[in-house]
């Protein structure tokens, strides 16, 4: 089917962006409790490295601050990543079958998941702000590096968005094959958790888990933007590390162009 230019997309779309928006607030309270839950980590594994800084002071090639702040900029961040949300629409339409009604709209079905993804992004991430002053309170905040430190972040923080949100975009599409995604969404989080630094900052692995986590996208989400924050890396580094981001963006840009024309082929609803 002809569909309109993209120009023609934006107003819809933009639409699907409000209303993803306005339904994440339509059930705050849920929000609440997985933002207190995200803030009760940041709060335990504080607890948990000052207690081994205290016992030992070099146990980490960081400093104490360097690892809190680390921690807390990785748990808010992964906070805003918007998988579980639009994983969940992807596998309840494909379920219901009313999936069929996003393929035939005017509007491309890759173009209304990426407006969720903006979405519901956007309303986590206004939530995070709304509470910084508490996460800074059990947790650690200190400003950048420096101004071009900050400036750096915005820009890797933009890119590591782009990046968490072709994985979820990815793992989403996956529920055309299976229908169900959530024990696979579970474990997504958590390999995607560890290797963004949410536990332990990723400069703080052993040589040997560090490479790996490196031949993933992971770090390019938190973990890159955190290096830019605290200063970590600078000049030409800087740049690779946001080439670094750019080129996942590319990669898995293509790789969900990829599976998406495999996934239309074959979409099977229960009872349709």
């Amino acid at each position: 089917m002809t569909r309109p230019a993209v120009a023609d997309q934006l107003p819809a779309l933009a639409h699907v962006v409000r209303l993803r928006f306005a339904t994440a607030y339509a059930y705050r309270a849920s929000m609440l409790w997985l933002l207190g839950i995200t803030v009760t980590q940041v709060f335990v594994l504080r607890q948990v490295w000052e207690a081994l800084f205290r016992s030992r002071a070099d146990v980490l090639p960081l400093s104490l601050d360097e690892v809190l702040v680390s921690i807390t900029l990785a748990n808010l961040i992964v906070w805003c990543f918007p998988t579980q949300t639009v994983s969940g629409w992807v596998r309840e339409r494909v379920r219901e079958g009313s999936v069929v009604f996003d393929l035939v709209r005017p509007v491309g079905y890759v173009p209304q998941l990426g407006a969720h993804l903006v979405g519901a992004c956007a309303s986590a991430s206004a939530m995070v702000v709304l509470a910084l002053p508490l996460v800074a309170l059990v947790g650690r905040l200190t400003p950048p590096a420096g101004w071009d430190a900050g400036l750096l972040f915005v820009v890797s923080l933009l890119l590591g968005l782009t990046v968490a949100g072709l994985l979820a975009a990815l793992l989403a599409l996956v529920a055309f094959w299976t229908t169900e995604v959530n024990g696979m969404a579970m474990l997504y989080s958590l390999v995607a958790s560890f290797f963004s630094g949410v536990f332990v900052p990723v400069e703080a692995f052993p040589d040997a888990l560090r490479t790996l986590a490196l031949l993933t996208p992971f770090p390019a989400t938190a973990a890159v933007p955190i290096s830019l924050y605290l200063g970590r890396v600078e000049g030409t580094d800087a740049l690779a590390a946001l080439g670094l981001q750019l080129l996942w963006i590319v990669v898995l840009g293509a790789t969900a162009s990829f599976v998406w024309r495999r996934a239309r082929r074959r979409v099977v609803v229960q009872g349709g």
